[in-house]
């Protein structure tokens, strides 16, 4: 079932950022989308090494197990959300698909950080988990928002390149390698097309 629903938050992700982002920045020039880009990758690559070091270096304790993901993870709202907010600038209905294919990932990730936990924390300890995600997620928006309105469009097409980057990062590092460590079925693959096919044609009729 966690394959299954990681290989869906896959498909609508790379739909979001296939029928929403690139197109967005595919006429900016080159130098702004590489750079966009080149941020984009250095930002989630540091991100996971930061995850892996503290998982090494137990940091947290008993929590120790979770504390790289949920870092990681709280990070990744913060992005998300600036991205909702620069994208609903930009276009109200590219928003709305961005939100949409973020809010299916938001999903997927709140319920793995919410299993890394352990067995013993109560259920309300572990409820603040994903709560506060979407408390760092609001913040993003926000942020997004108030400091990106009215930027220069060459700002605008670095972070939307930045967001792309970061996107395509989780699908193919994150959640199609997880997806990975089970057997493939034909209803997982399936998943995958359906959450993109999903999206794709919600952009068709927006």
């Amino acid at each position: 079932m966690e394959s299954n629903v990681q290989h869906l938050a896959a498909g609508v992700v790379f739909a979001a950022v296939a029928a929403e982002l690139l197109p967005d920045i595919h006429n900016k020039s080159p130098t702004v989308v590489v750079s966009g880009f080149a941020i984009g990758i250095v930002t989630m690559l540091g991100i996971h090494r930061l995850s892996k070091a503290i998982e090494k270096r137990d940091i947290g304790g008993n929590f120790a197990g979770a504390a790289g993901l949920i870092i990681t993870i709280a990070i990744d709202m913060l992005i998300d959300g600036v991205l909702i907010g620069v994208t609903f600038i930009e276009e109200t209905t590219t928003g709305v698909i961005i939100a949409l294919a973020l809010a299916i990932e938001v999903l997927f990730l709140g319920v793995a950080a919410v299993v890394a936990l352990p067995e013993e924390m109560r259920n309300i300890q572990k409820m603040a988990v994903p709560a506060t995600f979407g408390a760092l997620m609001t913040v993003g928006v926000t942020v997004g928002v108030l400091t990106l309105e009215g930027a220069a469009e060459a700002t605008i097409a670095v972070v939307l390149a930045f967001g792309a980057a970061a996107l395509l990062y989780l699908v193919t590092e994150e959640l199609l390698v997880k997806a990975g460590k089970v057997p493939q079925t034909p209803v997982s693959t399936t998943l995958f097309f359906v959450g993109f096919l999903t999206i794709f044609l919600l952009d068709i009729i927006g």
